[in-house]
């Protein structure tokens, strides 16, 4: 398996400002590379919560932060931050994180369904136990349904025949693995489409796992409870990878700015460097937004 690279690393830890003796949260723990790079600016005083809904993750960062006795290592969804927040009586919050991007460790277990490169059954859940898989998406959402999904949550320009051939084809055969669906989208989009750099599968993909982990409600949830929970002086940095989420976020500091709670460090966006994205091409779209809670 290779490396998970941490978007951003340097950026991240400049802006969290990090005070040895605080209390910071990682919403989106992942690989563990932002939390080990916090943790290493914390002492023994300073206390790091990591949440992650994906079990694997906490199973790996159990074995990989082992050694240390101030962080805490929470199987949680960060949509659920105020509630985790008071049940492990977390106080005077200094930074948090919440790096948007899905996992590369995520995307190379090839038996979950997140990437079209491996052939695997469509589940593509964060968390196993949740009910709705992406395969239940696929064969039982209605045409209208799927074209939105496609549309709103990855602006496929394509959206409209790839619903209408899922919908085709799942009435002789139930849609099950990854090739199910790349075949699908292949047939629907034109050849010009599919000699792009950016894979044609790539939109609709993103798409179907969004809606599987209801994706944009928990980011919504999650911030406003962020922005909720922090001490005054705190600094929350967010990581965003593709447009819908990029609106969500300037839309949500807007409001919260206007409303005098909090002030946004960065007036625009900050974008990694030419460097980072050769080196680490899930960069390329990255963009990350630092607001100071007042």
């Amino acid at each position: 398996m290779k490396n998970h690279i941490p978007v951003m690393l340097e950026e991240v830890i400049n802006y969290l400002n990090i005070k040895n003796t605080g209390t910071y949260i990682d919403c989106t723990l992942g690989g563990g590379g932002h939390s080990q790079k916090i943790i290493e600016n914390l002492s023994d005083k300073g206390k790091l919560f990591c949440l992650d809904w994906d079990i694997s993750a906490i199973e790996n960062a159990n074995v990989k932060f082992g050694k240390y006795r101030n962080i805490f290592i929470l199987n949680e969804n960060f949509a659920n931050l105020e509630e985790i927040v008071k049940k492990y009586k977390i106080r005077n919050i200094k930074g948090i994180l919440l790096d948007l991007g899905f996992s590369s460790l995520q995307i190379e277990d090839g038996n979950r369904g997140f990437s079209f490169n491996y052939e695997a059954s469509l589940d593509m859940r964060y968390d196993t136990k949740g009910l709705q898989t992406a395969e239940y998406i696929l064969n039982n959402y209605s045409e209208l349904e799927l074209s939105n999904i496609l549309r709103d949550y990855a602006d496929e320009r394509f959206a409209g025949n790839i619903a209408k051939s899922i919908c085709l084809i799942r009435k002789i055969e139930r849609i099950k693995t990854t090739k199910d669906l790349v075949d699908i989208i292949r047939k629907s989009t034109p050849k010009w489409y599919q000699h792009r750099r950016v894979h044609f599968a790539t939109k609709t993909f993103q798409a179907i796992r969004i809606a599987t982990n209801n994706e944009m409600e928990n980011i919504k949830k999650g911030i406003l409870s962020a922005i909720k929970v922090a001490s005054k002086g705190a600094i929350i940095v967010v990581i965003s990878y593709h447009s819908i989420e990029h609106r969500m976020l300037k839309n949500i500091f807007k409001e919260t700015e206007k409303n005098n709670i909090i002030r946004l460090i960065e007036k625009k966006p900050v974008f990694p460097t030419y460097k980072e994205i050769m080196n680490n091409p899930r960069a390329r779209s990255a963009q990350m937004r630092i607001i100071e809670k007042i």
